[in-house]
């Protein structure tokens, strides 16, 4: 049994990396802003208000903790508006970490749930490999490139999970805009598959080669963006010819697993059942 504390762990992700540790016979402190909701955190999992940018909040969170999850960050479209918002949270807030870590608890593992958009958007149709050089092309990705460097600089026992596009198996209004062209090669991972690299990145055993990770679907996840949208269209009985898109590449490619599933065991759901578990929630509402 591990004290874990989880930065933003009364959000969405949060709430469910939370439970899982708690499933998991560990302690875990919920760390989050007081204005934040934490109504139905489960059993084992303690609130703990306080303000990521607060060096004494974060040092007394960390203290004694035998792994910290950092989740906390502002996210897009807020990040790419409030430039220096996303600064003070998203980089100054991930040394604020480091620092406490070191101080607190030196033999605690990091794990850092980054993102994809590091790599930019791809200019071929290589697989992505965790060697690809940054090149963020939004201040959200600049902000994660740069708290990556923080963390696998930091002399700590680490893990960064660059997550991709992660798709919730429950019916959700289809966006403005696709954030991705029809012929663009995409590879989403299922919601509850992120969670579990983040929970297994706590106790995992691991090598150099998976400190940092591509968390992504699989080779059932691989399509284009065409494809899924056709799908998920289908389950609603809306023509894909409808479909808008963003009229520039999102941040998605196919990525190179490099021994990471091998490591975090988190590709649990596939495409297929990712789809009837999404139709089962539309049967479910068109019940009710």
């Amino acid at each position: 049994m591990a004290t874990v504390l989880v930065t933003g762990g009364a959000g969405s992700m949060g709430r469910l990396v939370c439970a899982r540790l708690a499933a998991d016979e560990h302690r875990v402190r919920a760390f989050d802003l007081a204005s934040a909701n934490f109504e139905g955190l489960p059993d084992g999992v303690s609130a703990l208000p306080g303000d990521l940018t607060s060096i004494a909040d974060v040092n007394a969170a960390a203290d004694g903790v035998d792994a910290v999850v950092h989740l906390a960050a502002i996210l897009p479209p807020t990040a790419d508006q409030l430039i220096e918002l996303a600064q003070k949270v998203n980089v100054d807030g991930t040394q604020i970490i480091v620092d406490a870590i070191k101080a607190k608890a030196p033999h605690a593992r990091l794990v850092f749930s980054s993102s994809v958009s590091v790599y930019g958007t791809p200019a071929n149709d290589a697989e992505i490999s965790t060697s690809q050089k940054y090149d963020p092309d939004d201040n959200y990705a600049r902000t994660k490139a740069e708290s990556e460097q923080i963390v696998v600089n930091a002399g700590l026992d680490s893990c960064v999970l660059r997550i991709s596009g992660v798709s919730i198996p429950v019916f959700q209004e289809p966006p403005a805009a696709w954030p991705f062209l029809p012929d663009q090669k995409i590879e989403f991972v299922h919601r509850d598959d992120a969670v579990n690299a983040i929970v297994a990145g706590v106790t995992a055993e691991l090598t150099d080669a998976t400190r940092v990770v591509n968390v992504s679907g699989g080779p059932s996840w691989r399509m284009t963006g065409s494809k899924y949208v056709a799908d998920y269209f289908g389950m609603i009985e809306v023509d894909p010819e409808a479909a808008i898109y963003q009229e520039e590449p999102g941040h998605f490619s196919w990525y190179s697993d490099q021994g990471g599933n091998d490591a975090l065991s988190y590709q649990q759901n596939s495409y297929p059942q990712y789809l009837e578990q999404l139709q089962d929630d539309i049967d479910r509402l068109m019940e009710e």
